[in-house]
């Protein structure tokens, strides 16, 4: 194989593995309430918000949440997911908060992240967007909530991320996976309202 093939092929195989799930992820099996036993402590999310403010997570002990990651630049798979996450909000927002995680901090300024949130119908204090360093990024999504990589912004997760008012980790939901999306609302559907 030639030098140009193998750059394709290492070209192809970049575009396939980024913002997709990777096998690594956690896969947990179903308990029979639907909603899994707490997997592991939530990370506590750090940084500055849509608004500039410092933001962190503790801010929801009590209350269950949803965390994501996206870029503000990204063309395909971020807006089907915060498309998805809009009408999770819109639907459950009395009684689950949201958390985005921005994986390009260097674009994604607060000014950009609070105009790309409004194009989502993002309501104040229920969908945070965040920013932090690119290493902290990383560290968060992988040692935190044992996801993906995201060396460069696009090769983030697609998942939803489950957490609970103890700020616990209860599962993981594909926002592509039509059927998983609907396992996540049964879930919150049983959730009580603030």
């Amino acid at each position: 194989m030639g030098i140009h093939s193998l750059t394709v092929v290492a070209l192809v195989a970049t575009v396939l593995a980024a913002c997709t799930p990777k096998a690594a992820e956690r896969q947990p099996a179903a308990d029979p309430e639907g909603v899994h036993a707490p997997m592991r402590k939530a990370p506590v999310v750090r940084g500055t918000d849509e608004n500039g403010r410092e933001f962190s997570s503790t801010v929801l002990n009590g209350k269950w949440w949803i965390a994501s990651f996206f870029f503000t630049t990204c063309p395909s798979v971020c807006p089907a997911l915060n498309t998805v996450q809009a009408g999770l909000q819109k639907e459950f927002g009395d009684r689950v908060r949201f958390v985005s995680i921005t994986t390009d901090p260097e674009t994604d300024t607060p000014e950009e992240m609070k105009r790309y949130g409004e194009g989502f119908g993002a309501k104040q204090g229920i969908w945070h967007f965040v920013r932090m360093s690119a290493d902290s990024v990383r560290e968060l999504s992988v040692k935190g909530f044992a996801l993906m990589d995201p060396v460069e912004p696009e090769m983030h997760s697609t998942r939803f991320v489950l957490v609970d008012g103890e700020q616990r980790i209860r599962d993981y939901f594909d926002s592509a996976d039509t059927a998983r999306v609907a396992q996540l609302k049964t879930i919150l559907s049983q959730l009580k309202a603030d």
